[in-house]
Order: structure tokens, then sequence, then C-alpha cells
């Protein structure tokens, strides 16, 4: 299958949750491409899917609006669209991958 119009890509995943609610729903489709953990590489404002370094042994993926953060040019703020959910600001050590949203294709079955 061709998708016209679709800026290239490194990998896609499934949206689960509701913190994007309504412009990503649990099951949409997202792609993204890769960049370095960098915050001069970060385009504030933007959506992006984050790998978060919870523990020695998990690791969580989100998908999130990145803003600046309060705390100094080595933290990130995540912001969810659903108002329901609250910012967290992120220190950019606990980051292991970060893709800038480049696509979301939802399905209807």
């Amino acid at each position: 299958i061709s998708i016209p119009n679709i800026p290239s890509s490194d990998g896609a995943i499934y949206v689960n949750g509701d913190s994007m609610y309504p412009i990503l729903k649990s099951g949409d489709i997202i792609t993204y491409k890769r960049i370095d953990i960098d915050p001069q590489k970060i385009f504030f404002g933007e959506m992006y899917v984050l790998a978060i370094k919870i523990d020695e042994n998990t690791t969580l993926k989100t998908i999130k609006f990145i803003q600046k953060s309060d705390l100094g040019t080595n933290y990130i703020k995540l912001v969810s669209h659903n108002q329901h959910h609250i910012f967290k600001d992120v220190c950019l050590d606990e980051i292991t991958a970060i893709g800038l949203v480049r696509a979301s294709i939802r399905l209807h079955n």
C-alpha cells in the first residue's frame, strides 16, 4: 500500500490511551522520525513519541507535545492534548529515545 504525501519516517506504533484525545485515539497509528536527544533538535510545541526510563528494567512509551520547562534547559515539559492529564517535567537524562510525530492514521472498521 502506498499512502500519498506521508513524510519520511523511521517507524510506526499504535496509540494507546487517551492523553492526546481527540487528536489521537487509542488504536490509531502514528509514524515518527527519530531525532537526537538534544534541546537544539526539538521543535517546541510539536508532538513527539518518547521512551522514558522509569527504572533499570522499565521504559514508558508516550506521545506528548513538548514545551520548554521552567526547571531549566536540561528538562522538557510533556503536555497532553486531553486536559484531564496533567503536564510533567522530565529530565533529558531520563529519555532513551525520541521521535517527531510525522503522521497519524485512523482505521475505520
